[in-house]
């Protein structure tokens, strides 16, 4: 809940201001999609309500600050990150139900499963210490 409530200075600033300010809806959609894959994780490995409770209300407010994101970025923006949620959170996430529906049963698939919510979460908190290394800086993490 900490990671998802650590975005609300910068919501709250796009709100007062009516400007995203050259914020980026990336790191928003793919934390929706970070959700989405461990609520199906949770799904198929079954009595795992813990990981549907946080990561559905993880989902919940992420959309939320992608909703204010949409209403106040300009139209290229606007229409960017909408391509990029459709992609992800469609796209990608359809096709990997499908296919570990299709290729995967019982124990494996939820082996497989947790391998990927684990290398895209470790893919996801690298990145903004990838910024870090590469700009000596803090400053853009959040942008």
């Amino acid at each position: 809940m900490s990671a998802a409530h650590r975005h609300s200075p910068t919501f709250y600033r796009v709100y007062r201001k009516k400007s995203t300010e050259g914020f980026h809806s990336v790191p928003y959609i793919v934390a929706v999609f970070s959700c989405m894959l461990w609520i199906y994780y949770a799904y198929v490995k079954t009595d795992s309500i813990l990981l549907i409770t946080i990561n559905s209300f993880g989902v919940f407010i992420e959309i939320a600050y992608i909703t204010i994101y949409l209403v106040y970025a300009p139209k290229k923006t606007r229409v960017f990150s909408m391509r990029i949620f459709v992609l992800l959170n469609v796209v990608v996430f359809a096709a990997i139900i499908l296919l570990t529906q299709l290729l995967f049963t019982g124990s494996i698939r939820v082996k497989v499963l947790g391998w990927i919510c684990v290398g895209f979460s470790v893919g996801v908190f690298a990145a903004p210490l990838s910024v870090i290394v590469r700009t000596e800086t803090v400053a853009m993490v959040s942008r």
